[in-house]
């Protein structure tokens, strides 16, 4: 690692002499000017440390010194003085000069010191710059993509969410993105050393949700064979994410609420109180004021966790951005799997793209693109290989009706050759004795058929059939088909 030093001094000898001690050091570059003036022209591109003289014809060291400090705030500069003007030397300290040394032969000695300590400090800065830049690459940059109006407004309440500790709520359809923007706001605060913990609420079941939030004590329920440090706990002095927030049941947001109030905790089965800081932040894709209305939701919580709310746009409202997502999962995948190298999407597939909804939005635009690289027979990517808009040979509901839709969909007015009849969907509407299916049973067999068609992929099967990731684990518990 090098480091640039400016050397500024009316006297040549002198100058010369610091630039030939300072050069022997193989990762100092060092330039020499002699006016304050000169120096500024050239801060343009900042050194990392600059040897400053006090006494100089024009612009006296101070001045100078003045200049930089409002150009450059945070620059370290060193004054250098003769032995009759110490007080001017401790003024510059004031003025914020980082040190300052006498030109003595004695002094030389401090001189290298004082050099040192300061370009360790500099070391270490550009350290923690790069690792900053490397988080926002991963969080901000890298995993929000997206150059459309509704994306550069989330850019903007992320950028001002990170300027306090509010908590935040982020509320959009399932597949936008709500976990990113979650990262974005942590990893870019000052909270960003803090661990980072997530909670997904819907896939936790109720009986052990509090021991997840909160943590248990040795035999406090059967199995509690060890304590358990809750997850409220593990975020104290970083943040905790919880998605899904609209799926916890009011006796549990009591607790929470409770805890958020007090900014303490008490494990299941304990009665130590235990306090905590972490700045909440919560996800939903549930219109959280009408579960107020119907009672489902706290109001008083509701007014604690959205303090700072960010709605996060579907894909089918973001414009150009769907095809820099698709452009950017193609580039992603590739990378990982060269051998898929030369594979680009057609004109016919990039327009398919562009005109397709996107109910999954951008999680199944990014699985829709990985399956076509994969499925593809040719170089070219074809709007058949997207496997969407009614060509999706995996999709029972190939026009993504929900199962509300689908059950409103009158009855075709043609049997089927077996004399039953059949939805739009392929799934049959006839029971066994040829009588109409209840819209439970119908609506049993759909979530079955979807979670199979899947592979027993839950997200999949949400997106397949137009609802939500919670709402699907709620169905297929309620069906006993979840291993």
């Amino acid at each position: 690692m090098s480091y640039r030093i400016y050397v500024v001094d009316d006297d040549r000898h002198y100058a010369r002499m610091l630039s030939y001690r300072l050069d022997k050091h193989d990762n100092y570059d060092v330039e020499v000017f002699h006016s304050g003036e000169d120096m500024l022209k050239s801060l343009s591109t900042p050194p990392d440390l600059i040897l400053l003289d006090i006494m100089m014809p024009g612009m006296d060291g101070v001045d100078v010194l003045r200049s930089v400090v409002a150009q450059r705030p945070g620059l370290p500069v060193i004054m250098v003085s003769a032995q009759g003007v110490i007080d001017t030397a401790v003024e510059a300290m004031k003025v914020g000069a980082y040190d300052y040394i006498t030109k003595g032969q004695d002094d030389l000695v401090k001189l290298d010191s004082i050099v040192r300590n300061v370009l360790e400090k500099v070391s270490l800065e550009r350290e923690v710059e790069t690792l900053r830049d490397e988080v926002k690459q991963k969080y901000q940059i890298k995993g929000l993509i997206g150059e459309s109006g509704p994306m550069q407004h989330v850019y903007r309440l992320i950028q001002k969410a990170t300027r306090g500790d509010l908590m935040a709520a982020i509320h959009g359809e399932s597949g936008t993105g709500k976990e990113l923007v979650a990262k974005a706001i942590h990893f870019n605060s000052s909270r960003s050393r803090g661990p980072f913990v997530v909670v997904n609420c819907a896939a936790i079941p109720r009986d052990l949700m509090e021991s997840e939030f909160f943590g248990h004590e040795k035999g406090s329920f059967t199995g509690a064979h060890a304590r358990k440090i809750g997850k409220f706990e593990q975020a104290d002095g970083g943040t905790i994410f919880l998605d899904e927030i609209g799926e916890l049941d009011l006796d549990l947001q009591a607790k929470l609420l409770r805890a958020l109030q007090e900014g303490e905790l008490n494990r299941v089965g304990g009665s130590a109180t235990i306090e905590f800081n972490a700045r909440v932040i919560s996800a939903t894709n549930r219109d959280v004021v009408a579960m107020i209305r119907q009672g489902t939701f706290r109001e008083d919580l509701y007014y604690r966790l959205f303090q700072f709310p960010i709605p996060l746009p579907p894909l089918r409202e973001r414009g150009s951005d769907l095809l820099l997502l698709a452009g950017h999962f193609h580039r992603e995948y590739i990378k990982d799997h060269p051998e898929f190298k030369g594979r680009k999407l057609s004109a016919e597939a990039r327009k398919a793209v562009a005109a397709y909804k996107w109910p999954g939005n951008v999680r199944e635009l990014k699985s829709a693109i990985e399956r076509a690289i994969l499925l593809s027979d040719h170089e070219e990517i074809t709007a058949a290989d997207l496997m969407i808009s009614g060509v999706n040979p995996i999709s029972p509901w190939a026009d993504r009706m929900t199962l509300a839709e689908a059950a409103e969909t009158p009855f075709a007015s043609e049997r089927a050759a077996n004399g039953r009849s059949a939805g739009t969907d392929g799934v049959s509407l006839d029971d066994e004795e040829g009588g109409i299916l209840s819209l439970e049973d119908l609506k049993h067999r759909a979530v079955e058929r979807a979670y199979k068609l899947c592979d027993e992929n839950v997200d999949r099967a949400a997106v397949e059939l137009g609802i939500g990731r919670a709402t699907m684990y709620r169905l297929l518990k309620k069906y006993d088909m979840m291993s």
